[in-house]
């Protein structure tokens, strides 16, 4: 298929679900912390518990956000996610990285215009960076992906008489880490585990 189709292709499909299921667009900021542990093999193999906080910003769309008469609603994120990783020494590995969300929410309206909700989310992110400290002379870099999944809930709030919709997110989930860490001529696996809290905040238009 060309790729000068696929703008029309997208732009159609997204009129057709914003028609059907009362689709809205904004954005979203969210922040979280977590612990767990993490294991990795350059020039040796161990386990140590690790610290872990984050924020990220991002563009968001949800379909029947206030609509009394659906039970299902699903919101997708797509943005920017910086993660700290703390070991036990106090070496942080600073992570930048593209996140997407997908949370699948069942509940109903309360009011008019505010609807309680709650479902399960997964979570997909590509992170890269490196530690805030040299190991030995030399920084250590990482390239990886992420993956989470847990259960979400929240309330979505109709402001004014307007289309305006601020949503609230509060969840708890498991997320793992996993890719390659670089350390003068090391080149090894780094993977970690961490349980996390998070909250979220966003506009819908």
């Amino acid at each position: 298929m060309k790729k000068s189709l696929l703008i029309p292709i997208i732009l159609s499909m997204l009129l057709f679900a914003g028609s059907a299921f009362a689709v809205d667009f904004g954005f979203y900021f969210d922040l979280g912390t977590g612990s767990g542990t993490a294991e990795f093999d350059v020039a040796y193999s161990d386990e140590f518990d690790i610290d872990t906080d984050f924020y990220g910003i991002g563009f968001q769309f949800e379909t029947s956000p206030v609509t009394p008469k659906n039970v299902f609603s699903y919101r997708f994120q797509a943005g920017f996610e910086s993660r700290g990783i703390e070991d036990e020494e106090d070496v942080t590995l600073e992570l930048g990285g593209f996140v997407i969300n997908n949370t699948f929410g069942f509940g109903g309206n309360v009011s008019e215009k505010t609807r309680l909700w709650a479902g399960p989310q997964i979570l997909l992110g590509f992170y890269s960076g490196e530690t805030d400290q040299q190991l030995f002379g030399e920084e250590l870099s990482f390239t990886g992906f992420g993956f989470g999944i847990g259960l979400a809930g929240g309330a979505n709030f109709g402001l004014g008489s307007g289309n305006t919709i601020l949503t609230t997110t509060v969840g708890v989930r498991g997320f793992g880490l996993a890719g390659e860490a670089e350390w003068y001529d090391f080149d090894e696996a780094l993977n970690g585990n961490t349980t996390e809290i998070f909250i979220s905040i966003g506009m819908l238009f």
